[in-house]
């Protein structure tokens, strides 16, 4: 390291030593679509409220997968953003997901911590969709095995992918401390609201988040995540396929799609098109069950629980109860989470709810719980 970059880092470390503010932090979820930032706060009974909430769209070919295609755009929305957000201030966490990241559940035989860090090691290796030692790689013991070892979650993301996403937000001028990933950030919503009714011993629940072009699918029991699948398709793919077969644009696809013709109505042909792409997810879906029921025998669920902007397309919910054989929740973040009426209107909480669960769970990364 030159004396520039020691000098520049010995400033940034007597800046955050000494820095006079706010000591939250701000959720940024930078999807394919849309920039979403949150901040929250946590109150004296222990529930959150939401204080600042700002989101940006995206222009369509920003990032594809994980991989930014259009950097002076991203810097452009996050910008925005900011100063949308009105917040104070200078910390952030951000989540990462796509092809060059990992989220799962290992069986281990146990040992010391050092021998626990061991066997993560040489585990997940033969998992990671890139090599070992070109990845940062995090893991959480959850408990004992029925072998008498100990059961762990690891998160992964590819260090390259950190420094770009961590680079360009820094030149928005905020300080990103905590990377997580999208998955965990849900569920850090998810057990903060329904609490006790998923994290009850005994209880197995599905977890679905439907973002643009990928959905996260997971499995959730005994009040932990212990089986996470990303799909690729999402509200997007539907979005696409209007876009082709009606010769429409992105917008006009989307509006079509959500609102139909303006009244309520969906047109037939627009229908048939989301029933086609809803045949290949349920497809994909119903593998990816049967998977899991083949690996455990378990084949009851509690129940389902739905995220994402996905969740909107119309007869989704009822189509997946049908399919799954149990009831189908939508996350409502406000039924267990306040608000501050003042920053943010009535009109935008049922976006919100729907859209900005992942830049909430993000912003209660890093508070006490």
């Amino acid at each position: 390291m030159n004396s520039k970059n020691v000098l520049d880092s010995i400033k940034d470390k007597i800046g955050d030593l000494f820095y006079v503010g706010p000591k939250g932090i701000i959720g940024i979820d930078i999807g394919l679509s849309a920039i979403k930032m949150a901040e929250v706060s946590k109150q004296s009974d222990g529930s959150f409220k939401l204080n600042h909430y700002s989101t940006v769209p995206l222009p369509e070919g920003t990032i594809i997968e994980d991989e930014i295609q259009k950097e002076d755009e991203i810097l452009k929305a996050l910008q925005q953003g900011l100063k949308e957000l009105r917040s104070s201030n200078k910390f952030a966490c951000i989540g990462l997901s796509g092809p060059n990241t990992l989220i799962k559940r290992l069986q281990l035989a146990g040992g010391s911590n050092e021998e626990i860090e061991d066997q993560v090691s040489w585990e997940a290796e033969q998992y990671l969709p890139f090599p070992i030692d070109e990845g940062n790689i995090s893991f959480s013991v959850i408990g004992e095995n029925q072998g008498g070892g100990v059961d762990v979650i690891i998160g992964a993301a590819k260090k390259s992918n950190v420094q770009t996403f961590k680079e360009i937000i820094e030149r928005a001028n905020v300080k990103v401390k905590i990377v997580d990933l999208t998955a965990a950030a849900t569920l850090n919503v998810v057990e903060a609201v329904m609490g006790e009714e998923v994290q009850a011993r005994g209880k197995t629940w599905i977890l679905m988040d439907l973002g643009a072009q990928k959905t996260h699918f997971m499995i959730y029991k005994n009040g932990v995540l212990v089986f996470f699948k990303e799909i690729a398709i999402g509200g997007l793919t539907i979005t696409e396929e209007i876009q082709r077969q009606m010769g429409v644009n992105y917008n006009e696809a989307e509006s079509l799609k959500i609102y139909g013709d303006g009244n309520g109505n969906i047109p037939e042909e627009i229908l048939e098109i989301i029933n086609q792409v809803l045949d290949t997810f349920f497809a994909e879906l119903k593998k990816t069950i049967d998977f899991w029921v083949s690996s455990t025998s378990e084949e009851q669920f509690d129940g389902c629980i739905l995220t994402g902007g996905g969740a909107l397309i119309p007869g989704f919910s009822e189509a997946l109860q049908e399919l799954i054989e149990t009831e189908v929740k939508i996350l409502n973040p406000f039924a267990g989470m306040t608000f501050n009426k003042n920053n943010i209107s009535e009109e935008e909480i049922d976006d919100i709810a729907y859209k900005g669960v992942c830049a909430i769970g993000l912003a209660m990364r890093s508070l006490p719980k």
